[in-house]
């Protein structure tokens, strides 16, 4: 062959080799099924507030209330339930707002509502959340239901 008759060959049949797709191969190893959590959702801890953080000026104003809210709300759970070991609150999807209202002669100045999981002995259930606030940050109210 010559060299301008393969040189065309060449440029004919490269675009059809490009398009030819890469072989496959698959592992021989068969996935593992993924274990169904013991632990309510998110880090252990990590996006959680601390109790400590209610009386602490030096954290955000809004994770004072949150930390807050939750220990009130854990107080007043294991009063009634002793075998609740703990609340997860789910901080990014939190909804907290400034209020300017009266709930009869108190004023709440702020809302807080989302999802938390009441870790008991037995199972974790998600349920909202709602706390109000009011002019001292002080918890309010707290509620929770199942979704």
């Amino acid at each position: 062959m010559t060299a301008p008759l393969t040189l065309l060959i060449l440029l004919l049949a490269g675009p059809a080799l490009a398009q030819q797709p890469a072989p496959q191969t698959m592992p021989d190893v068969a996935p593992s099924p993924t274990p169904a959590p013991a632990t309510p959702p998110g880090p252990a801890g990590g996006t959680q507030p601390d109790p400590a953080a209610a009386n602490q000026s030096d954290v955000d104003p809004d994770m004072q209330r949150v930390a807050a809210c939750k220990a009130d709300a854990l107080a007043k759970l294991k009063q009634r339930s002793p075998s609740i070991e703990d609340i997860y609150i789910e901080i990014d999807g939190l909804t907290i707002a400034q209020a300017e209202s009266k709930l009869g002669d108190t004023a709440v100045k702020g809302v807080i509502m989302g999802e938390a999981y009441i870790q008991r002995d037995r199972s974790d259930t998600a349920n909202r959340f709602l706390c109000l606030t009011g002019e001292k940050d002080e918890v309010l109210f707290t509620f929770f239901t199942e979704r």
